[in-house]
């Protein structure tokens, strides 16, 4: 079993008196970036001296003990403020304090896989490909649409370095965890992670219309927020469902209980949609508790006009109010107002644009503004690159599909469970919201795939496909 503590003497040193090479490019390395921040400290804003700071202790502290960079980042994924930078008209560009932390413990870990002389570190699972064949189209479309003038290359550089960063995370936690504790360590951070979102939001609520997450200033999206607590409630259901009657199982339901008013406030009607998919998959699948999904589902049909906020219920119904007239293939009228009716608009600027450039579309953010995730994608990597984001998200289904038929204990069913219901649920999200390239969403979203991807090899389950044993 690989260790997770690195002892000090190992850090700059094989030997006893020997300096190792790579330890020592490391050291220099810090010592650098030290010295880099201190002389332009004044040319930078506080946050981004903040985050490089931060960047520079939890990179540190991440080579001698992997697992402590790991939950930081967890936590950080919904806890880091955000740093203007760039932007066009039709696209702002902002770093995150999380970005730092992602890089820095990403290289890190390389480091620290150099200084103990560890080859072939990264494991090999069945999303390595598809992830690697979405970032690679990525880029090759975008290139085209820099050198067509269709895209701006700063804009676009940091809107792929994101993208970058959802699988780095993926790379660090399939690569690091190695027993159900540290698993379940991970995991807890998570749900400690979506309690205090919970939090935030119930503090929100009076105060602003509609709630987002934390650090999105007046412009925030809500979302965002209604989609990461669609995940979050989908897992925790999952394991709750999943598990045997005990102290975690009922601290999982309160926690389900709690997260509901959330998610309702967000007025998120994406999410509304993404939640009942979630919630069917759910009942049609899960090995236990199908009476219970069953008794609670036809209640809330029935008091339905009851149960839900009145907030919620204009919401949903304004949707079908006043606005813009479609007519749909089957000959029928339908009106929408002007929000739903731009998601239409969407698909309408999305198809006209995929006419021009068929393949590979105009390269990220080469399209400006469009918030419907298919739309966008069609758009900006046309039809190749949309099959083969269609192809990473069926690989993602089939493979924690495999891992929950093919588990036996509890955690490992009700994980599996809940995310694969959090997915479909997603998918339904992604009709009218960017919701895979959103950072708050994606960054949970693939660090819960890689704990699912390794449960095979925790408990010797039947391998996955593509992975080596």
């Amino acid at each position: 079993m690989q260790k997770r503590y690195l002892p000090l003497e190992k850090i700059f040193s094989t030997h006893p008196g020997q300096l190792n090479l790579a330890s020592l490019f490391v050291f220099v390395g810090i010592i650098i970036f030290a010295l880099f921040i201190a002389v332009n400290i004044q040319k930078f804003s506080p946050l981004i001296v903040l985050a490089a700071v931060m960047g520079l202790v939890v990179g540190i502290l991440t080579l001698i003990n992997t697992n402590f960079g790991l939950m930081i980042l967890i936590f950080s994924m919904l806890w880091s403020p955000e740093i203007p930078i760039a932007g066009t008209i039709e696209r702002a560009v902002t770093v995150r304090v999380d970005d730092f932390l992602i890089i820095t413990v990403f290289f890190t870990w390389v480091a620290k896989m150099a200084l103990t002389r560890q080859t072939g570190f990264i494991k090999h699972t069945p999303l390595n490909k598809p992830i690697m064949a979405y970032l690679g189209t990525s880029v090759f479309s975008t290139a085209l649409g820099i050198m067509a003038g269709n895209v701006n290359p700063k804009t676009s550089f940091f809107y792929i370095l994101k993208y970058c960063e959802y699988f780095m995370i993926y790379l660090l936690f399939v690569n690091n965890i190695n027993d159900m504790k540290q698993l379940k360590t991970f995991i807890f951070c998570f749900l400690l992670t979506s309690f205090s979102i919970g939090i935030f939001t119930y503090a929100q609520m009076g105060t602003a219309d509609r709630p987002t997450t934390p650090f999105e200033g007046e412009h925030g999206e809500p979302n965002t927020l209604g989609g990461y607590l669609l995940l979050c409630l989908a897992v925790t259901a999952g394991l709750f469902l999943s598990l045997k009657f005990s102290f975690s199982k009922v601290l999982l339901g309160g926690l389900v209980c709690f997260n509901l008013m959330p998610i309702v406030v967000t007025l998120s009607r994406s999410s509304y949609l993404g939640l009942s998919i979630a919630y069917l998959i759910q009942i049609i699948i899960t090995r236990r508790g199908k009476f219970l999904l069953t008794f609670i589902l036809v209640l809330m049909i029935l008091f339905f006009p009851l149960i839900v906020p009145k907030a919620a219920m204009q919401r949903i119904l304004y949707t079908f109010s006043s606005g813009e007239r479609f007519q749909t293939a089957g000959g029928v009228t339908i009106t929408l107002e002007g929000s739903a009716a731009t998601r239409v608009h969407n698909y309408q600027y999305a198809l006209d644009h995929l006419k021009k450039k068929p393949f590979f579309g105009f390269g990220v953010t080469g399209v400006g503004l469009v918030d419907s995730q298919y739309a966008r994608f069609l758009a900006e990597l046309g039809m190749v690159g949309f099959v083969i984001f269609c192809f990473l998200i069926f690989s993602l289904i089939k493979n924690i599909w495999r891992v929950y038929n093919s588990s036996e204990d509890d955690f490992s069913v009700g994980l599996s469970l809940g995310l694969l219901c959090g997915v479909f649920g997603l998918l339904f999200v992604g009709i009218g919201t960017s919701i895979f390239v959103i950072v708050r969403i994606s960054e949970p979203l693939w660090f819960l795939a890689a704990c699912v991807m390794v449960l095979p090899d925790i408990y010797q389950y039947p391998p996955l496909e593509g992975r080596e044993v």
